[in-house]
């Protein structure tokens, strides 16, 4: 939508209206206020996600090591959670600590579920975001160290 003007008579210039320009902007206003929100909701995930497979590491890390030293991961058929309170500022630890020295790192409000299963030789893990009650599945593994994001 270029348009033409003669200017001092015989000079032809091309360029943009006032309106056209304006319009531009407004779009980009209005694609800029969209956009940014979804991302940074897709930031937060991530960070999430992120303090959720370190803290998991940890655990399987800290498990490994009980493996190593007393030949099992646990009780077969016990299950330990490791919770948040509903502000996140503190954790409810199970009373018979199978990990003592766990202490979640990162700033996300989650909670920590361990299945102790056939034998004492296997367990699974589940992530929950906030309470485990109330709260969604973010990851889950294994003695393998296979852990998947659960969208």
């Amino acid at each position: 939508m270029l348009t033409r003007s003669r200017v001092n008579g015989s000079k032809l210039t091309l360029g943009f209206s006032l309106v056209e320009l304006l319009l531009v902007i407004a779009i980009l206003g209005i694609i800029t206020g969209v956009a940014i929100p979804s991302f940074l909701g897709q930031k937060k995930h991530a960070r999430m996600v992120g303090d959720a497979r370190a803290n998991a590491r940890i655990i399987q890390m800290a498990l490994d090591a009980r493996r190593a030293e007393i030949g099992i991961y646990g009780e077969a058929g016990t299950s330990y959670s490791y919770e948040t309170s509903n502000n996140g500022t503190t954790y409810t630890r199970p009373d018979k600590d199978i990990i003592p020295s766990f202490s979640p790192q990162g700033n996300s409000r989650m909670s920590y579920h361990i299945e102790i299963g056939t034998g004492g030789l296997l367990y699974d893990l589940s992530v929950f975001e906030g309470t485990i009650s109330g709260g969604k599945i973010v990851l889950t593994g294994n003695q393998t160290g296979d852990f998947k994001e659960v969208k």
